[in-house]
């Protein structure tokens, strides 16, 4: 029996030519999912305030350009958007991913292979007293450094999401059009955001500002889908990916002479159910999925290897 063309990769997974922004997406997360975009046909600009990582990865994964700039200032991401509409007149997929780690303390982690921050009977966790914990949190965290954490983890997506929303509306509707004169599948403009599941545990993970952060960017992302859907005309969708532990220069400390970073030193191995950090491939899938589905809607799509089985 011959296959059902309308259901090979090759047609539902179709992105041939759509325009793909991309903010943060010269290293880490970003760049898996700029890569994965690349390869499957579209056109990706990356977004970043960095000129020569920009640069470089353009040079090194043949992207079709970069837009510099700062995702927390509202006049540098209106002039993203000119410089957008200058160069293609529309947008198809707009990934959010620009995010930082923020402020740090000692605390529990049941993730580490060694236990070593584990609190649970047999772990190696030494609890502190009240004081003590108390200084410790108090000393690394201050109001400004949560304000500058949320200004890039959570408030970025929707001050860049509503400003490029006419680009993507156009997108959409130049691709409705087009799918239904060529008898393809319809294919809708997206927004995706990259969340955390660390926004999903219940643990701080020795970092309670980027944990209440992401949990923000999780939910915001369904508002915004809620929001685009329900009061405007604007026929735009808006999913997020929530990642697990993936290399990048936030969990592996820097990059090398292709942006990328490694965890093969130290993290070869994770107390999860996949017993990897995750890589380049599966954050690529998981791209391709949410920007082709046009009937994804509003969802946050967790891609962890199963950390999410094994955390509280």
């Amino acid at each position: 029996m011959s296959a059902d063309k309308k259901l090979l990769p090759s047609t539902l997974f179709d992105l041939k030519d759509r325009v793909a922004v991309i903010t943060g997406g010269a290293t880490g997360i970003g760049l898996m999912q700029a890569r994965g975009l690349n390869d499957a046909g579209c056109k990706v600009y990356v977004i970043g305030r960095r000129e020569e990582v920009l640069q470089n990865a353009v040079k090194v994964y043949g992207f079709a350009g970069y837009v510099q700039g700062d995702v927390t200032n509202k006049k540098e991401i209106e002039k993203m958007v000119r410089e957008m509409e200058s160069k293609e007149g529309k947008v198809d997929i707009l990934i959010c991913n620009a995010g930082g780690s923020g402020p740090t303390h000692h605390g529990a982690d049941t993730s580490f292979p060694d236990h070593s921050n584990d609190p649970a009977p047999g772990g190696k966790l030494e609890k502190m007293n009240a004081k003590d914990y108390k200084d410790e949190i108090l000393k690394n965290n201050s109001f400004e450094n949560w304000n500058e954490l949320f200004m890039i983890n959570t408030h970025h997506i929707l001050f860049v999401s509503i400003a490029f929303l006419p680009l993507l509306a156009k997108g959409s509707e130049e691709a409705q059009a087009k799918t239904k004169k060529e008898g393809k599948r319809p294919f809708t403009s997206t927004i995706i955001t990259t969340g955390s599941i660390s926004g999903v545990v219940k643990q701080g993970q020795m970092h309670y500002a980027y944990n209440a952060s992401k949990a923000a960017a999780n939910h915001l992302t369904k508002t915004l889908a809620f929001e685009i859907t329900s009061t405007t005309n604007a026929n735009v969708r808006a999913n997020a990916i929530l990642p697990g532990v993936y290399p990048s220069s936030m969990t592996a400390g820097g990059i090398d002479e292709k942006n990328q970073s490694d965890l093969s030193d130290k993290m070869p191995t994770m107390n999860v159910p996949a017993g990897r950090p995750g890589e380049t491939e599966d954050m690529a899938q998981v791209t391709q999925f949410l920007a082709a589905c046009e009937f994804m809607h509003g969802q946050t799509v967790i891609c962890d290897g199963g950390f999410t089985l094994t955390a509280p």
